[in-house]
């Protein structure tokens, strides 16, 4: 623990994907946790049947607390903000639920809400990277599919009282700090650019985008377009960090993939919209990236009429 830091005792999740019942699973066995939902049926199962978490075919029930976001009273040490890009204007808006949060994580894909963020700019705010894979099978149900770790990054103030995370050594669970916020989220965002809409549009697991030459060849073009826009230090360890995430995740369907199956909103604006907002601040077109961001969105708006 860093000098003037204080213990954590109490963490809270604000969401109840996938990401935050993997956090709340791994974290509960070391602090007090509460998960903060969007919908009262999904806290009121969390609270009644605990929840359950399921890694390497072993199922493990775990106590936890959980009540709904909007009628919270937030006074956790550390609270981590798990929803999706999309809704976190709605956390902004509900801003003066965190009055007595002094620090506060954000963890989401792209990097379109980093914008969003300034009217928290008084606390620790800071922003991560989540490169395990985590399922979730029902509201009390996530299950760990890939071991990876959390990397976390500041973007006002300090890291707070999150630089206690790491002095807990949790098994399968690790938390690294980055310097730079966003050579960190650039680095994700340009795996999740490349795989996530690819991946939703063919259909396909991440591993057939090595497999199938084609669909290799388009991830390759769709690189050389970011490439143009965003700040990669090292091209070609940018290129084999995305090949490698590809190769780890091979029998994984993609976030975005699941979410148009299953007709939800995805984070394209998050990811490629931020892409192609970059080339339009500095007069470069991106056509593929333009191309596969509508069809994204075709996606999203026929499985909203199909419902």
């Amino acid at each position: 623990m860093m000098e003037g830091e204080e213990e954590i005792v109490k963490i809270g999740i604000v969401g109840g994907g996938a990401i935050g019942l993997l956090i709340a699973a791994y974290l509960s066995n070391e602090y007090e946790v509460t998960v903060y939902t969007r919908r009262s049926a999904q806290a009121q199962r969390l609270m009644n049947e605990g929840l359950r978490f399921v890694k390497r075919g072993e199922t493990k029930r775990i106590s936890l607390q959980a009540m709904t976001f909007t009628e919270a009273n937030i006074n956790d040490d550390l609270v981590f903000i798990t929803v999706k890009q999309y809704d976190i204007a709605t956390i902004i808006n509900h801003r003066n639920l965190f009055d007595q949060v002094k620090t506060v994580v954000f963890l989401q894909n792209g990097m379109g809400h980093i914008k969003l963020l300034s009217p928290l700019m008084e606390k620790n705010i800071i922003v991560g990277i989540v490169e395990h894979g985590a399922l979730k099978h029902d509201d009390r149900t996530v299950e760990h599919t890939g071991i990876g770790k959390i990397v976390l990054a500041s973007l006002y103030g300090t890291f707070g009282q999150a630089v206690n995370l790491s002095a807990k050594s949790i098994s399968d669970f690790p938390f690294e700090f980055a310097n730079n916020w966003e050579n960190m989220l650039v680095k994700k965002l340009i795996v999740n650019a490349a795989i996530n809409p690819l991946t939703a549009l063919l259909r396909i697991k991440n591993g057939d985008l090595l497999k199938v030459k084609p669909y290799y060849e388009m991830m390759k073009l769709l690189f050389s377009e970011f490439k143009q826009v965003l700040p990669i230090e090292d091209e070609q360890k940018a290129w084999e960090h995305i090949v490698s995430v590809c190769q780890k995740t091979a029998e994984n369907y993609s976030s975005m993939l699941m979410d148009i199956s299953q007709n939800r909103k995805t984070e394209i604006d998050a990811i490629l919209g931020y892409v192609l907002e970059k080339g339009k601040e500095l007069g470069i077109t991106l056509p593929l990236s333009q191309f596969l961001f509508y069809a994204i969105k075709g996606l999203e708006e026929g499985g909203t009429k199909n419902e």
